[in-house]
C-alpha cells in the first residue's frame, strides 16, 4: 500500500484560515480543526466560566457560529412533536430570537432515538436547520422565515430504529442533505436561496448518522459499508469504493488530498487517497483502532481516534502507524478537536481532556462542569469554546 506524504499534511495546515470568526457548519469546516487564538485550557465552575444558557427541549446537535450569532436547535414533546431554532447572542449567551414549528413526521422521545441530532449549517444570510422529521427550514440572521421543505411528505417517512442524525452541508450555491435510512434513500442539493433542488441523487437503502464530506468538486458519503462521491454541480456517481465495514456513526475527514473513514470495527479504519473523478487508492489500514460516534480528526500529521470504550488513539498519519493508546476519562460522542498544539477530547459524561498534539501526546488539563452530563458536541471562536449538551449552552473563554 502507498504512503501519504508529510508534505500534503503540513500543505493542509498551511492553508487553514488565519482567523477563526465563524464555525458554520458540522465539525467547523468538516474536519474539526480551528486556527482559533487563545483557546482556553483550564475551566471549571470558578474558571473561565463565561456563561450558560437554558434550551427548551432536547438536542444532540451541535450549535454553529456566524459572526456574534450562535445558532442552536432542539426538539420538544413525547413524541418530538415541536423543533426550536434559536439564536443566542455569542458575547453575552443572550436569546435573540426563537422559532417554533410543527414536525411533519413525529416520533417517541426515547433515548434509543435521535433527538435534534442534525446540526445546522450558517451562511452569511441564512441559517438551515434540518431535523429527524424530515422538516428542513431556511431562516435569515433575524429569524425570518425564508422556505421550509417537508422532506418525509415529498419522499416518504424516515425508517429505522434510531432515526436521522446527517447535518446538512454547505456546497456552492446550495447545501446538501444526506438521508441515509430503511426506506427510500437520497441525497439532496438543495438551493440556499428558493429551497428548489439543484439535483437529487437516489441512493441504496442503508442506515447511517454520518454527515456528507466536500471535497472540491465532490460531495462524498460514507454509509455502511460503502463510501460513495458525487459532483457537486449536477450530483452525478464519481466513484464508489466498497471495501468498508462499521462506518455508520463516524463521518469521514478530508485532509491534503487524502479521506480518513471512521469504523467502529477493527481493521476497517482506512485512508485513501482521493483523486478528481476516478476511484481512490487505499492508503493504509489501522490495526486496532476504531472511531465509534466521533469522527476521525488529522491535526499535525497524527490521527486521532475515539472508541466506545473510552480509549483513544494516535496514528501516524503517514502510514496509520500506532503511536500512542490510553484510557480517557469516558466515552467520546462528539469529534475530538485540533486546536494548534492541542487537542481537545469531549466526554459524553462532561469531562474535557486536553493533550499535547505531538509525542509525547501527555494530558496537560482534565476539566469538568456541573450539569454537561451528556455532551453532545461544541463550537469554536477565538478565545472561546461552546460546549452542548442536551439541555444547555456553555461557553468557556480563557
Amino acid at each position: 500500500m502507498g504512503m501519504l506524504t508529510r508534505r500534503s499534511f503540513l500543505s493542509h495546515a498551511a492553508a487553514l484560515p488565519a482567523l477563526a470568526a465563524n464555525w458554520p457548519e458540522f465539525r467547523g469546516q468538516g474536519d474539526s480543526l480551528t486556527a482559533a487564538r487563545r483557546l482556553p485550557l483550564q475551566w471549571g465552575p470558578q474558571q473561565n466560566l463565561a456563561w450558560t444558557a437554558a434550551l427548551p427541549g432536547y438536542g444532540q446537535s451541535s450549535p454553529v457560529v456566524h459572526g456574534n450569532r450562535v445558532f442552536v436547535t432542539s426538539i420538544e414533546g413525547e413524541n418530538k412533536e415541536t423543533l426550536h431554532v434559536l439564536c443566542l447572542d455569542f458575547k453575552t449567551g443572550r436569546e435573540l430570537w426563537r422559532r417554533q414549528f410543527p414536525a411533519t413526521q413525529p416520533g417517541k422521545n426515547n433515548d434509543m432515538t435521535s433527538k435534534g441530532a442534525p446540526t445546522p449549517c450558517a451562511d452569511r444570510d441564512r441559517v438551515y436547520a434540518f431535523f429527524e422529521s424530515g422538516d428542513l427550514i431556511a431562516l435569515d440572521h433575524n429569524g425570518r422565515p425564508a422556505w421550509h421543505r417537508k422532506l418525509t411528505e415529498e419522499y416518504g417517512p424516515f425508517k429505522g430504529n434510531h432515526g436521522i442524525g446527517s447535518s446538512p452541508r454547505l456546497i456552492p450555491k446550495g447545501i446538501a442533505v444526506l438521508a441515509a435510512h430503511d426506506g427510500p434513500s437520497y441525497l439532496l442539493a438543495i438551493d440556499r436561496a428558493t429551497g428548489r433542488n439543484l439535483w437529487r441523487a437516489d441512493r441504496p437503502n442503508k442506515t447511517a448518522w454520518t454527515t456528507p464530506t466536500v471535497y472540491g468538486n465532490q460531495i462524498i458519503a460514507s454509509v455502511n459499508g460503502r463510501i460513495d462521491s458525487y459532483h457537486t454541480a449536477d450530483g452525478r456517481p464519481l466513484w464508489s469504493y466498497d471495501n468498508i465495514k462499521g462506518n455508520l456513526l463516524s463521518s469521514a475527514t478530508i485532509a491534503g488530498g487524502h479521506l480518513i473513514a471512521g469504523s467502529s470495527e477493527k481493521g476497517q479504519v482506512v485512508a485513501l487517497q482521493l483523486h478528481d473523478t476516478e476511484a481512490p487508492r487505499e492508503l493504509w489500514r489501522a490495526t486496532n483502532a476504531t472511531s465509534y460516534f466521533g469522527s476521525p480528526l488529522v491535526h499535525r500529521e497524527r490521527v486521532w481516534l475515539t472508541a466506545k470504550v473510552g480509549v483513544a488513539w494516535c496514528l501516524d498519519a503517514a502510514n496509520g502507524e500506532e503511536l500512542w493508546n490510553g484510557r480517557i476519562a469516558g466515552e467520546c460522542w462528539a469529534s475530538p478537536l485540533g486546536a494548534g498544539d492541542h487537542v481537545y477530547l469531549f466526554t459524553v459524561k462532561g469531562v474535557t481532556q486536553v493533550h499535547r498534539a505531538q509525542p509525547p501526546f501527555d494530558k496537560l488539563a482534565e476539566n469538568t462542569l456541573p450539569g454537561m452530563e451528556r455532551t453532545y458536541g461544541y463550537a469554536v471562536a477565538d478565545n472561546s469554546l461552546l460546549l452542548r449538551c442536551g439541555r444547555q449552552l456553555v461557553k468557556v473563554s480563557a
